[in-house]
């Protein structure tokens, strides 16, 4: 479903043979969008895989091994030749998670009710033709190291595995953890990439500041929203952010009530009496930061909150207990859990779809970041620049779908390039 469970323990990545280096910035050969696997045509063009593959939203399961037509026996081919010339593939999730971290939720908005989890949405989204296609630079050799969260680094591992597609003499090597581990290697010049969920806080800013006497560079790469989930078969309708602060706080800054039982969250019958168990983040990873700030509005979580790693096993956990709740990432929503539709400013419930992060009636959303080193007054330039147009390529937000995360707007990622420039 997820990378490694323990912080800083290498998840997947790619390595080839050192070649000589070529600073990106010359001829460009530009890769169609659609090209059906790696390669070269008879004018030399890179092709990336997998560009004609149908994106699949949250909500929808997409499977590794099934395919779609003679495209999944090419793809099979590509991996395992890959694989053969050194994909380094460390910690990889077991087929029962990556499985479920496939499955996604989706649901209508706005909604009232719990939204079904296995249906697909009619329309799976792709990415847009207004976004620029990748061009690749040939000759690119190379190491990128990437350090950083266990959400974006999902991301970045699958994005990895096409990039060494098109670029065989580049190595690069992804290991996940927390972002203040990452920062530290980015700082002491470890990590070429730190992946993060949440914005750099103003002591990070500072840290790096003092150092080399610029800020560093974080680029936003896809969007995500932070799921409240809890076990199947609990027929919770919806949640006010007030309610929400009332369950996971000791403090309820928002002025509401503590809530501790199912009862007192709005269930009746055999559910009122029951407790609620809490299971969240460890609290310096992203997600439980960015759900202090937005929702407990900067107050304590309860003592009974049980701290796991990585969203996947938040939802393993809530998946085995009926009277558990946890927040995590809608990519490591799961067939044994709900995502519970969460109320907007309207007052109205929204469950966590592309669709509703993407208009920002989902009250929890949010982007994943890439960090980098780049001087103010320079280009991000070699393999890490290159792997970041990547990602923000029409290809690369392609991947950005497949996998079960939200693209970013046009316009959103036509900044993100700007600040590269």
């Amino acid at each position: 479903m997820g990378p490694s469970d323990r912080a800083g323990e290498p998840v997947r990545g790619c390595a080839a043979e050192d070649g000589s280096p070529t600073e990106p910035g010359g001829d460009r050969q530009r890769v169609p969008a659609t090209a059906p696997g790696a390669g070269r045509t008879a004018g030399g063009a890179h092709h990336l895989p997998g560009g004609d593959v149908p994106a699949h939203a949250a909500g929808q399961r997409r499977s590794r091994t099934k395919g779609d037509g003679s495209m999944r026996p090419m793809l099979w081919a590509l991996w395992t030749a890959c694989v053969c010339v050194g994909v380094m593939v460390c910690a990889a999730p077991s087929p029962g998670a990556e499985r479920d971290a496939r499955n996604q939720v989706t649901g209508a908005a706005p909604v009232t009710r719990p939204v079904p989890q296995d249906k697909p949405e009619e329309s799976p989204p792709i990415a847009s033709a207004l976004l620029p296609p990748y061009t690749v630079v040939p000759g690119l050799s190379g190491k990128i190291t990437s350090i950083g969260d266990s959400t974006t680094t999902n991301l970045v591992a699958r994005a990895a595995t096409d990039f060494r597609l098109v670029y065989p003499q580049v190595k690069v090597q992804v290991t996940a953890g927390l972002a203040p581990v990452g920062l530290r290697a980015l700082l002491e010049g470890r990590a070429d990439i730190v992946p993060m969920s949440r914005p750099l806080t103003a002591a990070e800013i500072g840290d790096f500041q003092a150092k080399y006497g610029y800020p560093p560079t974080q680029i936003k790469v896809a969007a995500d929203a932070l799921a409240i989930f809890v076990e199947k078969s609990n027929p919770l309708p919806g949640l006010t952010l007030t309610q929400l602060d009332g369950i996971f706080s000791r403090t309820q800054r928002r002025g509401g009530k503590s809530i501790e039982t199912w009862g007192a969250a709005g269930l009746t019958g055999r559910w009122a009496d029951r407790p609620i168990r809490l299971y969240g983040y460890d609290p310096a990873d992203g997600v439980n930061q960015v759900f202090r700030q937005q929702v407990l509005e900067g107050g304590e979580y309860r003592m009974s909150l049980r701290i796991e790693l990585t969203g996947s096993a938040i939802v393993q956990d809530v998946a085995a207990d009926p009277d558990g709740i946890g927040c995590a990432s809608i990519f490591f929503a799961a067939r044994r859990v709900r995502a519970v539709p969460l109320a907007g400013d309207d007052g109205r419930f929204y469950a966590p779809t592309a669709e509703n992060v993407r208009t920002g009636t989902y009250p929890l959303s949010r982007f994943l970041y890439v960090c980098v080193n780049k001087p103010p007054d320079a280009p991000l330039k070699g393999p890490a620049a290159e792997f970041v147009r990547f990602l923000l390529s029409r290809e690369g937000q392609q991947i950005v779908i497949a996998g079960g995360n939200m693209p970013l707007s046009v316009a959103t990622a036509q900044q993100a390039r700007r600040m590269m420039e």
